[in-house]
Formats: structure tokens, sequence, C-alpha cells
């Protein structure tokens, strides 16, 4: 009995805990995005919050902990919308392109192109870019390169190497587009633009990695 009431109390404070890391990694993003990264202080996420700098601390250790926390939330939570987005669809083309358009209508928006822009501005020995990629960037796209893979078991893709499939995907779909985005040559995603650079890169995708069956409209899922 006592043990039952231990775990049910060790699972509430867990929910409440993750629960208040969840509620300041949303207030420090909307002032990394308002004031910039290097601009925002411990103090202004606290004063935010309304609580102390101590119990800030208590959660996250410094700032560049909480960009990071910032980056893992914002990331994760897009790649399962994109990979539901994905499976939802029964035909494989139909799927990519939908895929396709998801990502880079994300990929160009502001949060994304704003948290990409904190990152790129650390300094050299930062350890925050490597650790976004490492943490982050890398098991968001081997989570579509496994999703490949299983299509490939599946006989609805060539076999090859998943994570060269995954790469190949991105670099079709993006263009030249993220790039103007970052460097403000485009001020946000066009959605003609998209529909059309998503159903050439869905094609061509299936041009090099499509089978009989999935070029005749197999199932994605």
């Amino acid at each position: 009995m006592y043990g039952f009431v231990f775990a049910g109390v060790c699972t509430l404070v867990r929910v409440r805990t993750e629960e208040k890391k969840r509620e300041i990694v949303d207030v420090a993003a909307e002032l990394f995005h308002e004031h910039g990264f290097e601009r925002t202080s411990m103090s202004m996420i606290a004063e935010r919050l309304g609580g102390s700098k101590a119990t800030l601390y208590g959660y996250f250790q410094s700032k560049e902990q909480l960009l990071a926390a910032v980056l893992l939330y914002d990331v994760t939570d897009e790649a399962d919308r994109l990979m539901n987005e994905f499976l939802s669809s029964g035909d494989l083309r139909d799927g990519l392109i939908k895929l396709g358009i998801a990502y880079m209508t994300r990929r160009l928006s502001p949060v994304p192109i704003a948290n990409v822009r904190m990152v790129a501005t650390q300094p050299a020995d930062s350890p925050v870019g490597k650790e976004f990629f490492e943490r982050v960037l890398g098991p968001a796209w081997d989570r579509l390169a496994r999703r490949f893979a299983l299509m490939m078991d599946e006989g609805l893709l060539k076999r090859a190497d998943p994570w060269v499939v995954a790469m190949h995907w991105k670099g079709l779909n993006e263009w030249d587009m993220f790039e103007k985005r970052l460097l403000g040559a485009i001020d946000g995603p066009d959605p003609e633009l998209l529909k059309k650079s998503s159903t050439l890169a869905a094609e061509a995708f299936l041009q090099l990695y499509g089978t009989d069956e999935s070029r005749a409209g197999g199932s994605g899922s």
C-alpha cells in the first residue's frame, strides 16, 4: 500500500517538474525571440516567470543549457507532427509531397530561423551547435531515415543507406530557399513555390529510390 502511494507521489512530482520545465522553456523561447539570446538574461526569464533566479537555476544551470532545451522541445515537437503528417497518407507520393510542404513551411518560418541564427552566432568554441546537432537535429533526421528503412523492407523503396536517402530527400526539398530565408533574401514561405518544389522533390525522389509498387501508388504508411 505504502509503495503504491509513494509511486503515485513520485509520478505526480515528475509530471509537475516536467510541466514547470516546459513553462520555463516556453518563456525563455519568447524572450530569446524578442530580445535575442545575448540580450536575454536569466533575471529577465525569472521575472517573466514570476519566480526567483534560484528556482530557475534549480531547473537549468545556465542560459546555454536553457537554449539547448528550447531547441530540443521545438525540433522534437515538430518532428513528431511532421512524421504524423507523412504517415497519414495512404499514397507514398502524396505523403512525400505533404511532408515536403509541411517541412519547408516550418523550416522557413520565423521561430526555426531565429533558432538557427541563435546557434550560428555562438562563439566558435561553444558546444551549443555541436550538441544541437548531436542531441536534436541528428536524432530527428535519423527518425526519418528509419522510416525510409522500413519502406525498403516493405519493398516501397530501393535498398540504400537510409541516412543518405533521408539527406537526399532533404536536399531535394530545400532548393536554395533555406539560405535565402536565413540571409533575409526572402521574407518567408511561398505556398505556391512550396507546392511546386515539394511535388518536384517527391517525383525526383521516387525516380531515385522508388520501386514499381511505390511509383504505381503504393502505401506510405
